[in-house]
């Protein structure tokens, strides 16, 4: 296990983290104090794409192929996430990639081989179509002309990260329009200079239950009938007009 954690160029803390364990656990398991579950070792080998025979029966032998290969499964098949508490840290150290690998990941089945990313979305700006906290998954865009007017994304700015509908100006090609799906919420404009990524939102991963959702839509249709028993009310009051 020492030696795949070094050919992964990881800390035992790093490690450790990925595989659910204390920094104090699995010094006690590469010094041999302490035996490897069960657990332990599927959890290694569905985090690191390792077969489990190897963790068992040892790795030498293999060559640094083998490594590579899994250092890229890794990199393309598990996401990273921007929880909402460390969007500044994020703003900060978007392009450091020492910061990224500290991320939390998680495997999306349907997104593998791709630069995507998870972002947990702040406030209510994309109500209905994105509700606070949830997280959706987005894929990196490097040339923002190839974006549809109305694509949803995420924009990093130095000010913040939003998620909002994505517009080009027709008189101003480097400036760019962001509009919120609530209404309550203005729409405004960023120069292209000023923004540091743009990630396409691609899905999203809810929160909302389906029990949630019924009990929502049994509210609107109360309402719906009371506001149409009030209509019938008034209609019935009221003397019709001549």
């Amino acid at each position: 296990m020492t030696a795949l954690r070094e050919k992964l160029n990881l800390s035992q803390q790093e490690f450790a983290d990925k595989i659910g364990i204390t920094q104090g656990a699995l010094s006690q398991l590469e010094s041999g104090k302490s035996t490897l579950s069960l657990s332990t070792i599927t959890k290694i080998s569905q985090v690191f794409n390792v077969d489990c025979n190897w963790l068992i029966l040892g790795i030498e032998g293999y060559d640094d192929s083998h490594f590579q290969s899994y250092q890229k499964v890794l990199e393309t098949s598990f996401i990273p996430l921007v929880k909402e508490e460390a969007h500044a840290g994020y703003i900060d150290q978007c392009n450091d990639e020492g910061y990224i690998k500290t991320l939390d990941v998680y495997k999306i089945p349907g997104f593998e081989n791709g630069n995507y990313r998870l972002f947990e979305v702040e406030g209510d700006s994309m109500l209905p179509t994105i509700r606070p906290r949830e997280t959706v998954i987005t894929e990196q865009v490097k040339d923002i002309t190839q974006l549809e007017n109305g694509s949803i994304c995420v924009v990093v700015t130095k000010d913040g990260i939003v998620a909002k509908r994505l517009f080009r100006h027709d008189t101003n090609p480097v400036s760019y329009l962001f509009k919120s799906d609530n209404p309550e919420y203005k729409t405004y404009s960023i120069q292209g200079d000023d923004i540091l990524e743009i990630w396409h939102v691609k899905a999203k991963i809810s929160s909302i239950t389906d029990q949630e959702s019924y009990i929502q839509n049994q509210r609107f249709q109360s309402i719906e009938n009371e506001i149409r028993q009030l209509k019938e009310h008034i209609s019935r009051v009221l003397p019709p007009q001549t």
